[in-house]
């Protein structure tokens, strides 16, 4: 297995994680989706979004491409983590 081969597997197994911690908060929301939320689970959803477009990308990156692709996405992931983080404390602050 090549190491862009490797790497899209890990990717695609943290994506997964995040879209389960996305929707976790989804459905503890309930009452609390005030319009503060709704525009903060908005930026989480376009950080998903411009990490998947990242992620299809690197899926398609020959072996040559495979180091800026995974610096790429390894932005992209951290930008994802940053907003779901910040949409969990957020949520937390606003718990009754």
């Amino acid at each position: 297995m090549s190491t862009n081969t490797e790497y899209v597997s890990t990717m695609q197994a943290q994506i997964r994680q995040f879209d389960k911690e996305v929707a976790a908060l989804n459905a503890g929301a309930g009452a609390q989706a005030s319009a503060a939320y709704t525009a903060q689970l908005k930026h989480l959803r376009e950080s998903r979004e411009a990490g998947q477009r990242t992620f299809l990308l690197l899926q398609v990156a020959s072996e040559s491409a495979d180091a800026r692709m995974h610096a790429g996405m390894q932005a992209a992931w951290h930008t994802m983590e940053a907003s779901l983080r910040k949409v969990s404390r957020d949520l937390k602050k606003m718990a009754p």
